[in-house]
């Protein structure tokens, strides 16, 4: 990462310049100065506060529509003919995202003075994960960088839309439970404690339902900062076990055991691996290393660990297709569909139509998943309502027969 450099020299006539540079290290600041025909005399990096690089701070990481922005513009016009260097500066002039900007005045350094659109994209591993990486190395090496970058970009806009079909299906149930939860604490907090007020000035003897009502509602008054402690206590501690590998590993499991999402999990990983091996293979990384990196790219460790095995067994010569068909989490047919490839030598596009299958069955379940949703949430909400109608209904018929 670039730094700022302050240094003093004197040139031929002996005259004494002061100026700051930007530069990698000391290093390139006297390469620099000797290439001016300067005598340095001090070079020291300056340790003043840079309210710029302050700014480039990004919580959260650089978003994912800058980067397909990014290289989709990159393919079209690395396609058009125009120069590596001069798209990457026309494309860092118009980044908005602060960190994305300065990463790639990086990047177009290093390109600048000599090293791959590749290794350069190697020194900034916050912006472009692995894959997209060994894909552009493998482009440049096989001299198919343009069609190599329209694929990327196809598959970043493709990961973008599905992100944002789930986030906008999940909005409605996160919702409705949002709205529950408030109702139960103002249910706990008002209505129960004026409810019980009135039935204890009869005397009458509580039914059972109506009674556990009205003591979870002098539990949460008496307790409710011990309950806050719990449920802080217990989502720093499902994150903390998260972090853990046999946590994150358990989860992940249990993720694709749920119904309804558990299902369209399974499916996002199985577009998301064989869309990424396909893309390798067409791009001409060898099947083990296609496999290493395709595992890294899963976001499910259940899947991630079934990919790591399944290299393992290919190293030894076997064929892919078996250790999948052994799998619990790939379906029978992506083995079956993969041993076709393998004896037809088109492996990378069986994937590439596998993937694009199970991309349609994923945009098709994100779209209904809030219908899918539906009838789990009425269950849940349906049930709400009538637990505190029979709670809160129920004594008034007892209160009758005491009054008559």
């Amino acid at each position: 990462m670039a730094k700022k450099f302050n240094y003093t020299a004197r040139d031929k006539e002996g005259n004494l310049l002061k100026d700051q540079i930007t530069a990698l290290n000391t290093e390139a600041v006297e390469n620099y100065l000797n290439s001016k025909d300067l005598t340095i005399i001090r070079i020291a990096e300056d340790r003043a506060i840079d309210f710029q690089r302050l700014s480039e701070i990004n919580i959260g990481g650089v978003p994912m529509k800058e980067k397909v922005v990014f290289m989709r513009q990159l393919s079209v016009m690395v396609a058009s003919g125009v120069s590596l260097n001069k798209a990457l500066a026309v494309l860092q002039r118009q980044a908005n995202n602060p960190r994305f900007r300065s990463a790639l005045g990086e990047v177009l350094g290093d390109v600048e003075s000599g090293l791959s659109l590749s290794k350069s994209l190697r020194k900034v591993p916050d912006v472009f994960d692995t894959v997209v990486i060994n894909l552009i190395q493998a482009g440049e090496e096989s001299g198919n960088l343009e069609d190599v970058l329209v694929s990327i970009a196809d598959d970043l806009e493709a990961n973008k839309k599905l992100q944002d079909k789930l986030r906008s299906a999940m909005n409605y149930p996160i919702i409705i439970m949002a709205i529950i939860v408030v109702i139960l604490v103002l249910l706990l907090w008002f209505l129960v404690p004026a409810m019980s007020d009135i039935y204890s000035q009869f005397g009458a003897e509580l039914p059972a339902v109506t009674q556990f009502l009205v003591d979870a509602s002098e539990i949460f008054l008496k307790f409710w900062w011990l309950l806050f402690i719990l449920v802080a206590g217990f989502g720093i501690g499902i994150r903390y076990l998260l972090r853990t590998p046999k946590g994150k590993y358990a989860f992940h499991r249990l993720v694709l055991k749920m119904p309804v999402f558990g299902v369209l999990v399974k499916e996002i990983q199985i577009t998301k691996f064989t869309k990424t091996l396909s893309l390798l293979l067409k791009s001409g990384v060898s099947i083990t290393n296609a496999l290493d990196l395709t595992a890294g790219a899963m976001s499910n460790k259940v899947f991630e660990e079934e990919l790591i095995i399944a290299k393992g067994e290919v190293e030894k010569g076997v064929n892919l297709s078996i250790p999948l068909a052994r799998s619990e989490v790939f379906p029978l047919i992506i083995s079956q569909m993969i041993n076709v490839g393998e004896e037809s030598g088109a492996l990378d596009s069986v994937l590439e139509k596998m993937a694009s299958y199970y991309k349609n069955e994923v945009d098709v379940k994100s779209e209904n998943l809030t219908s899918l949703l539906e009838p789990l949430i009425l269950v849940v909400v349906g049930g709400l309502i009538g637990f505190i109608a029979y709670a809160v209904y129920t004594p008034i018929f007892s209160l009758t027969q005491i009054i008559e």
